[in-house]
């Protein structure tokens, strides 16, 4: 990425363009090359020293690494102030410290940050597909294409395929590296628009505000859709970002999570209609919208495998939205996120009345922007609150909470970085030296703190475990086992995959992909066979139409006669279930709600398994 000179303020001043040498051993470079050497030390040195994450002192080597790298960082301004680079050393080391902490949060499981519990199951299930298919596909009826953005769960399945390693294995690995990941592209877009020290701050305070390693692509696309929005759609006092390249990342957020772009859409109309009026040239009116279509149209070739697919089968096969029914406990949470009473709150507030204070300040390019986005959010939030009430559908407005959040974050950093240099000229005195070194040192503190203290799975003084990294270690392994650390209360029932497995493999042969009505989706998430349908509403596609298919199954539960069942189950209106996994109740064989009975699975057409573990029955069309 090329030099640019910044728009607001850092403590080493301005990133200068210069000769070939300058640009390799600018900041961006140098922080990549750095996340390079040390991310895969990072990665390793946890499994070294090897101590459980559940022990109470877990967490002092990321703290301690944290610490010592914070006071590294602020030696260094403090004895070269005026070198770029070590901006960029301090950005690489940074993502790289992420790795460092997130896998000691994971010695000692396979799985990833919650386990297999709800959406984790779904992600690795999906990862589990793309093992057997290059293509767009759904979950769990791979004849559909996939209506949630493919990208993170493609490369976690070609992975797998590529390094014959099982794709439930390497989540882990996608999550510690997608955050990672975050902290680097966060640097190296800000640094554009913000400068080296000020683009630091900006991504370590976005991953306090909001980061989820189970999400670990929705983090990434945040930290990169902020300042892609500000270069693809404002003015910024500087040669913008590329049209190809902005396409490409453009490209990229629609197929890793593209809720940001539909949360955020009519700001960017706005924007953009703003910014084409604050053009009186005619050809440089032209030079804008010329750009927009090529950024878009390399958008839309990029996402097109995904989106082309999908829109398709929605014109053609129809469907029905189910998976915004769900109803989340934090739907009404997180609307004035500025008022808590935390330290970041406070930057938020700050971040907001500045970015209202200087609406129509030509200096501060960056805040009529900001403020069009933030009121985008609350504008979808606020219609999709209305919808809700109509419909049950919510548009998964809670979400738009992430985006805004962050942006009054940002803001708050980009307000300060304007204001304390203006104010400090009008007193007329020079600032201590060391303050604003001194300042980031207190950020990058606090964040890595409060980072490390979130996420592991040990209780702690200041909160209780994070029971995502504690789901981590509480998932049974398929063969029944629990992962090394994993504690002696809590652990999760197991789903005996192996068994079942090897049950199905004994009727049907070596790798069979039978289509498989599960009562338990963890199934799917080690097994790449197609799903009849998904044992949770609201985790249906749209395509899938769950309610038509659960109506299937509903009716097949009420046959009572052997033959009939046999010939009704091979040819519903959506093909056929090869395999029953049940569990064994009193009252029969259930699947939700719905009960079966032995007698309708017929000994001369099934084989039926009845003496696996944890209750669980399995019928195999022979």
């Amino acid at each position: 990425m090329p030099e640019a000179r910044p728009v607001t303020s850092s403590p080493d001043g301005p990133s200068r363009s210069g000769g070939a040498w300058r640009r390799w051993t600018g900041p961006a470079m140098v922080s990549v090359v750095t996340w390079l050497l040390a991310a895969p030390a990072a990665f390793i040195l946890p499994s070294q020293i090897d101590q459980s994450p559940l022990s109470a002192g877990a967490p002092m080597l990321p703290l301690t690494a944290a610490f010592c790298l914070v006071i590294a960082v602020f030696a260094a301004v403090a004895r070269w102030s005026g070198r770029g680079w070590i901006a960029g050393v301090g950005a690489g080391l940074a993502a790289a410290w992420t790795v460092l902490m997130l896998r000691t949060a994971l010695i000692g499981t396979p799985f990833g940050f919650g386990g297999l519990v709800g959406d984790m199951a779904r992600t690795t299930a999906s990862a589990t597909r793309y093992t057997t298919t290059l293509a767009s596909s759904d979950t769990l009826v791979p004849t559909l294409p996939s209506e949630y953005p493919p990208l993170y769960t493609w490369l976690i399945g070609r992975t797998s395929v590529l390094l014959d390693v099982p794709a439930w294995r390497l989540v882990a690995d996608f999550e510690v590296l997608f955050i990672s990941a975050s902290v680097l592209a966060g640097f190296l877009l800000w640094r554009r628009l913000a400068g080296d020290w000020v683009a630091l701050a900006i991504t370590a305070l976005t991953l306090v505000t909001w980061s989820d390693p189970r999400k670990a692509y929705e983090v990434l696309t945040l930290v990169i859709f902020v300042p892609w929005a500000l270069e693809v759609f404002a003015r910024p006092p500087r040669p913008r970002l590329h049209w190809l390249p902005a396409g490409l990342l453009g490209g990229f957020l629609a197929v890793t999570y593209q809720a940001w772009l539909v949360y955020a859409a009519s700001g960017l109309a706005v924007i953009a209609l703003l910014a084409w009026r604050g053009l009186t040239d005619r050809a440089q009116r032209r030079e804008y919208v010329r750009r927009l279509l090529l950024v878009g149209l390399v958008t839309a070739v990029v996402s097109a495998w995904y989106v082309g697919p999908f829109l398709w089968a929605t014109l053609t096969r129809g469907g029905q939205r189910v998976s915004d029914e769900y109803v989340s406990s934090s739907i009404n949470t997180g609307l004035f996120p500025f008022l808590a009473a935390t330290p970041l709150a406070v930057l938020q507030l700050v971040g907001l009345v500045g970015l209202v204070w200087l609406w129509r300040s030509r200096t501060a390019w960056w805040a009529r922007p900001l403020l069009l986005l933030v009121l985008a959010c609350y504008a979808y939030r606020l219609l999709a609150m209305i919808r809700f009430g109509f419909t049950g559908h919510s548009g998964f407005l809670h979400y738009t909470s992430r985006l805004y959040g962050v942006l009054f974050t940002v803001a708050g950093v980009l307000v300060i970085m304007h204001v304390v240099p203006v104010a400090v000229r009008r007193l007329g005195q020079a600032p201590p030296r060391l303050a604003a070194p001194a300042a980031l040192a207190v950020v990058l503190a606090w964040s890595a703190t409060t980072f490390t203290l979130a996420w592991m799975p040990t209780a702690t003084s200041s909160g209780p475990a994070n029971q995502h990294a504690l789901a981590a270690h509480t998932e049974p392994l398929p063969d029944g086992g629990y992962p090394r650390y994993a504690p002696a209360e809590g652990r999760r029932a197991w789903l005996p995959v192996t068994p079942i497995q090897e049950a199905v493999e004994r009727v049907l042969g070596p790798q069979p992909r039978p289509v498989t009505l599960a009562a338990d989706g963890r199934l799917f998430s080690y097994l790449p066979w197609p799903g009849y349908l998904d044992s949770d509403r609201t985790a249906g596609s749209t395509l899938s139409r769950w309610d038509e298919r659960y109506a299937e199954v509903r009716r097949l539960a009420g046959i009572t006669d052997p033959g009939l069942f046999h010939a009704v189950s091979a040819n519903t209106r959506f093909g056929p279930i090869d395999v029953f996994v049940l569990r064994a109740e009193e009252n029969g064989w259930s699947w939700r709600d719905l009960r079966f009975r032995p007698t309708q699975f017929a000994p001369d057409r099934w084989t039926v398994v009845t003496d696996l573990p944890a209750d669980v029955v399995v019928a195999i069309r022979r």
